[in-house]
């Protein structure tokens, strides 16, 4: 269907091969390594999802990848480029690509684009968020931690208190403070329990007051603690939870922090996280709004 298009599929046997490119370049490239990761063992468990990996025509030795997941008509996409000739074929085939119903999507999210990228995609932004609002954007900064320093995390539980899994019932109340909900998140946020993981900090009587996740995006996220419980140290704990458990299966942690946080920052920096880049996303409210 897509044999002559701008946007050509990457086979799941070269996959190892782009990532092979994107390693070298990290702090830079974190993002785009770990989303690529992610969607590939997603895309495992639960293979009727629409996920791929795509690069511009001539493969991933034009030196840039673009990649995606969709889910009800929700689409959320980002790219990378490693060469000044990749940031030219990253814009240009998503000028001619015809994959997408660009203006059918109730909801488009770009997140975390390099400033580079960003520039190039640019002339792009009014083909994908054709026939809606223009899209919001939001500056960001991306922190990381190589995993053999987040499993160095000593974490400690409250005697009176248990650090356990994430399970469905628990999405509601999760969603229902997520300032990134749509109609659809809170199904996300159950299959993001099954598919990585998130872990939740309990009081004894059951209540959910602090959890976080190892998020779609192959980084640390959704880190939430409820509002009468805060300035207790319950967010640590799930932060250096979650962030240990990825390091012990040789994953390094990634963060984004939105511009002008700087009680996040000043968090994750005692942390020992270090500044990684810039980044810039761009999405579109839902359709319906």
């Amino acid at each position: 269907m897509h044999e002559n298009d701008a946007l050509q599929l990457v086979p799941d046997t070269e996959v190892p091969e782009v990532l092979g490119y994107l390693k070298p370049l990290f702090p830079k490239s974190i993002r785009a390594y770990y989303f690529i990761d992610t969607l590939v063992k997603w895309k495992k468990k639960v293979p009727e999802m629409d996920i791929a990996i795509l690069t511009p025509r001539g493969g991933y030795r034009t030196g840039a990848v673009f990649f995606y997941f969709m889910r009800s008509m929700q689409l959320v996409c980002s790219a990378f480029a490693w060469s000044k000739e990749g940031l030219q074929a990253l814009q240009t085939s998503l000028l001619e690509t015809n994959r997408f119903p660009w203006s059918e999507f109730k909801y488009i999210l770009i997140p975390c684009l390099t400033e580079d990228v960003y520039s190039v995609l640019e002339p792009v932004m009014p083909k994908i968020f054709c026939d809606r609002p223009s899209p919001k954007i939001s500056h960001d900064t991306v922190y990381w931690l190589p995993a053999d320093e987040v499993i160095k995390f000593d974490v400690k539980v409250p005697e009176e208190m248990r650090l356990d899994k994430l399970e469905k019932e628990h999405a509601e109340k999760i969603n229902s403070v997520w300032p990134f909900r749509t109609e659809d998140s809170e199904k996300l946020i159950e299959m993001m329990m099954w598919v990585n993981f998130g872990r939740g900090l309990f009081k004894s009587n059951g209540e959910l007051v602090a959890w976080a996740f190892y998020w779609y995006y192959g980084a640390l996220g959704v880190v939430h603690t409820v509002e009468n419980e805060r300035r207790q140290g319950y967010g640590k704990i799930v932060v250096q939870a979650v962030c240990k458990e990825m390091g012990l299966l040789g994953l390094d942690v990634h963060l984004n922090i939105a511009e002008g946080n700087t009680v996040s920052e000043a968090f994750f920096k005692d942390l020992g996280f270090k500044h990684a880049f810039n980044c810039i996303f761009v999405f579109s409210p839902l359709t319906s709004e």
